[in-house]
């Protein structure tokens, strides 16, 4: 069966043998005055010498981790909003809620081209794609099969393909799925991040 296009961005589905199981979500602030929507699924990043996350950019070499949602208080006040996605602007700055432990695994759809077993081990970046702001708030990113191999700044690595059944499981057509663990994640980098 032909798997069909689909993006739900970066799906926490267990965590590498060896490591001690995290359900522990980091918190992050987000900048007030971000005006780029951040969706449930989407990898983020360090915004540079700040202590705030961004959404990250298909180009990204250091992750900061997964984003899982956050609370913020509304442009316009009153309580603080749990949401899935980040709005993209608030009141006062937001916490944004991130699974940033090195030994995560990630479910996540391929950009156009399959996957296959040759490629587990690999190392692989992402399309950031668009989220949507229904249903749940999904992040649009997808695995970028344009950017495998070796490179060691790429973001993710191939842990298995998808063992499931229905879409996302066939290796040899487009948009298949695969599972994925952090390469270059601020907590596996030799190098401080600022």
């Amino acid at each position: 069966m032909a798997n069909v296009q689909t993006a739900f961005g970066f799906r926490h589905v267990g965590f590498l043998s060896g490591g001690g199981p995290d359900y522990q979500l980091a918190t992050r602030p987000i900048q007030s005055s971000n005006a780029t929507k951040i969706f449930f699924g989407d990898p983020v990043v360090k915004s540079g010498a700040s202590p705030y996350i961004v959404q990250a950019s298909s180009t990204t070499v250091v992750l900061e981790g997964i984003f899982q949602g956050c609370t913020y208080i509304p442009s316009g006040g009153g309580a603080p909003v749990w949401s899935p996605y980040w709005p993209g602007a608030s009141a006062v700055d937001a916490t944004a809620y991130v699974i940033n432990a090195p030994n995560a695994l990630f479910l996540a759809a391929a950009l156009n081209t399959a996957i296959t077993s040759t490629n587990v081990g690999a190392n692989i970046g992402f399309a950031i794609g668009t989220g949507s702001t229904v249903g749940g708030g999904f992040s649009g990113a997808t695995l970028d099969v344009t950017n495998i191999g070796t490179t060691n700044t790429l973001p993710f690595q191939i842990y298995s393909l998808y063992q499931g059944v229905g879409n996302g499981s066939d290796p040899t057509t487009a948009f298949n799925w695969a599972v994925v663990t952090f390469n270059n994640q601020r907590f596996k980098q030799l190098q401080g991040v600022s």
